[in-house]
């Protein structure tokens, strides 16, 4: 099967093949999103789910489509967001080029294996295309994606893109939400209601592990530049922790050791006729006057 990369400014014109076609289109025009909410029908989350990822979306939300899936868990759906002009656009350049036997179209990232726990992805010059669910993948640079990885749930595999992994799916024939903006207009207030119980797990949360990522390692220098003022003969910070639990039982060592010094011990328990006037320390000997 012959596999056309779909971008906005891809043409059909000039394309011709004696198989049939699948469009696999460019991940960054879409964004998908793993949504839970409380227990109710299809027709029901259908309605809630724009507004409930409203305040994620970089458009408004009267500008786009939705595909929403139902999942094995009853209170999660997945959930492909693109721009409705994308669509009307493609549907437009297939209609001018009827030398094309299209078979279905899908999101470039389908074309990646799909396992559970696992997170599958291919490095290109775009950056790094992934996949760690049946709906839900996408592409970012590869310094995210690494920062994002080592701080993530799945496991990462290296994999190539193939037909095989698809599911039988054809975004062309989806179900999309069109025209769903009509029929919310009275689900506004509900929807207010749902916000406060829904838990949203889109995948912008691993863009978000990269700023956490920065985060944290601003807080680890500020801690490395606080321990070096307090500790300024340590030349050298290999293992924070490790050092700041050595320096501490070198503290409690000196405690212990100055619970024994002599002169604790004499100015713990001082006799109200003794007075000391003079210490005089020589070859070893303490000499109290």
């Amino acid at each position: 099967m012959n596999i056309i990369y779909y971008n906005e400014s891809s043409v059909f014109d000039e394309l011709s093949y004696d198989k049939g076609c699948l469009i696999a289109i460019d991940s960054n025009l879409v964004s998908t999103h793993q949504v839970e909410l409380p227990k109710m029908s299809l027709s029901k989350a259908k309605k809630a789910i724009p507004f409930l990822l409203e305040p994620v979306l970089l458009s408004d939300i009267e500008n786009l489509d939705f595909l929403v899936q139902k999942t094995t868990d009853e209170l999660y759906y997945n959930v492909i967001v693109i721009d409705k002009q994308v669509m009307v656009e493609l549907q437009e350049k297939i209609e001018q080029a009827p030398q094309l036997e299209i078979d279905r179209c899908v999101i470039d990232f389908m074309l990646l294996p799909n396992e559970q726990g696992k997170m599958h992805y291919l490095e290109d010059e775009k950056g790094v295309l992934f996949r760690f669910g049946e709906f839900l993948g996408g592409r970012m640079e590869k310094t995210m994606f690494d920062t994002s990885i080592s701080m993530g749930e799945y496991q990462p595999i290296p994999a190539s893109l193939d037909v095989k992994n698809l599911r039988q799916i054809n975004l062309l024939d989806a179900n999309w939400l069109k025209n769903w903006e009509k029929t919310l207009r009275q689900w506004r207030i509900g929807i207010a209601v749902i916000l406060l119980l829904v838990v949203l797990a889109p995948i912008q949360l691993i863009v978000d592990n990269y700023y956490l990522a920065e985060h944290l390692q601003q807080q680890q220098n500020a801690n490395q530049q606080t321990f070096k003022r307090l500790f300024p003969s340590v030349k050298r910070i290999v293992d924070l922790p490790v050092q700041i639990q050595q320096k501490l039982n070198q503290s409690n060592s000196y405690q212990a050791k100055s619970n024994d010094d002599l002169l604790t011990k004499l100015t713990a328990k001082p006799s109200p006729k003794t007075a000391i006037e003079h210490l005089k320390f020589k070859q070893q000997t303490l000499t109290l006057q």
